[in-house]
């Protein structure tokens, strides 16, 4: 938990400083080398590091020839990732009118390497080896020394260099690490691995993390191409940055639920599966569509509060994004129960599927609407693929959540989103108004007989599962 928590606040405050500290324009170059970092980060930080960590924790008597397999892999599929992205550096720079990224994205191929080990290393070896104490360490004191670092080098005038230095120099630090922490294995086992088994394993969850990652993701690169204006990338960036809290703050739910509705269908209790995916739904549901009427109808005085009055052109964009990131994340769930199910290669197949139709509606809406048709394609595609999931679990399980549940939490979160809406107060004052209509909500859950004693024990209950399953999974 508090390895979530030290990135998702080091990563918000790199974004909330440069926003303010580098201007609009520069802030969406950033964005821009950013989108592509993290679609670097979801294809190697997911499958083959995985992978290992399965392969590991089933057979550790095989650690040497499975960390000699896996590091060679990961270095091969590293080197060839970072050659084409500095031999098409300039190709790349073209396509989003901008020859001034090429030596960004020339250094951003670079970084691949150590950022593809140090993933594998994490993820994989100190994951599958059960050194999660260590795994926590590295992974709660490597996002603070990138902050530090990133602060440092741009605060020394290396401005958009300085916030790639300090990413490249923490990502070096972390690997040395880790490295540290695996000197007392011995990996001097001559045996290979065999390759296609780990790639059996992890060919689908490469692409369907990489598909999930654009869906999130590839919209400022499309408003960069089409657009090739900074400014706007910039007020998309922050607007993206700040709708991602609701996503990022209830993923330990579909973390939780895959291996409940695994466990419960391999003891074939068809019953149990029914309430984990009622239970899980009208909780996610519970504390979802608040935060997100909240944020959407209070666009205007969050950009201000964390960026500042030049970002308020993006509110609207911005209560769009919270809207599909809401969607998104009754998708994943939806995807957590499929592949909990045995099923993994549907979220797959739904994930590339609505990727392309994200990408298709940019190409379509965003000459025309700009920054707002790109925000209306995330909100199309991530209800479009909430839908198609939840009617995929429908048909397999027949249910879903109750119905009279459903209503009265949204007729209750619009009354907090009416409310919200005319009450326009900013700065500190935003934060009281929050924190009082996070009761008036609680209390009219309970005034409709909607919340009851037994959430609460359940809630308490979910979060122990869910720390007992981010040490015990990969």
């Amino acid at each position: 938990m508090g390895s979530e928590v030290a990135f998702m606040l080091s990563n918000y405050l790199i974004h909330l400083g440069l926003a303010r500290y580098l201007g609009l324009e520069a802030y969406g170059v950033f964005g821009i080398l950013m989108s592509l970092y993290l679609i670097n980060r979801a294809f190697l930080n997911t499958g083959l590091p995985r992978a290992v960590s399965k392969f590991l924790s089933e057979s550790p008597e095989k650690i040497g020839s499975i960390f000699k397999s896996a590091f060679k892999m990961q270095l091969m599929i590293a080197a060839t990732f970072a050659l084409l992205y500095i031999l098409f550096a300039p190709f790349i720079a073209n396509l989003l009118h901008d020859r001034s990224l090429t030596y960004y994205i020339m250094f951003l191929g670079v970084m691949v390497i150590p950022l593809a080990l140090m993933s594998l290393h994490t993820n994989g070896y100190l994951n599958g080896l059960r050194m999660f104490r260590e795994q926590a360490y590295v992974s709660t004191v490597y996002p603070v020394i990138r902050l530090v670092f990133t602060i440092i080098l741009v605060l020394m005038g290396w401005a958009i260099w300085g916030a790639l230095l300090g990413y490249f120099l923490s990502v070096l630090v972390g690997l040395f690490w880790c490295r540290y922490l695996l000197r007392k294995f011995d990996t001097s086992e001559n045996q290979i691995f065999p390759y296609k088994k780990i790639i059996a394993l992890a060919a689908p969850m490469v692409i369907a993390s990489l598909a999930f990652t654009l869906l999130r993701n590839v919209n400022v690169l499309f408003l960069k191409s089409i657009l090739a204006d900074n400014t706007v990338v910039g007020l998309y960036t922050a607007a993206a940055t700040l709708s991602t809290i609701n996503y990022i703050a209830f993923t330990g739910l579909p973390l939780t639920l895959t291996p409940s509705v695994s466990q419960a269908i391999a003891l074939q209790d068809h019953e149990k599966v029914k309430k984990y995916i009622s239970q899980s739904l009208r909780y996610l549901l519970l504390l979802i569509l608040p935060v997100t009427a909240v944020m959407a109808a209070t666009s205007t005085e969050l950009l201000t509060f964390f960026y500042s009055s030049a970002y308020a052109p993006a509110a609207s964009v911005l209560s769009l994004l919270v809207v599909s990131a809401a969607f998104l994340l009754i998708f994943t769930v939806f995807g957590s129960i499929v592949t909990g199910s045995g099923n993994p290669k549907m979220e797959m197949y739904w994930s590339v599927g609505i990727a392309l139709a994200l990408s298709l509606l940019n190409i379509v809406l965003i000459p025309r609407y700009g920054m707002m048709g790109s925000a209306w394609a995330s909100v199309m595609t991530s209800f479009l693929a909430a839908i198609i999931a939840g009617g995929y679990v429908y048909w397999k399980f027949k249910t879903l959540t109750n119905l009279f549940s459903v209503l009265r939490i949204s007729v209750i979160s619009f009354l907090i989103f009416f409310l919200a809406w005319h009450w326009h107060y900013s700065g500190i004052a935003l934060i009281i108004t929050y924190l009082l209509l996070g009761i008036l909500y609680i209390l009219l859950l309970f005034l409709f007989g909607e919340l009851k004693k037994e959430d609460f024990h359940f809630v308490k209950k979910l979060m122990l599962q869910r720390h007992e399953v981010k040490n015990n999974t990969s």
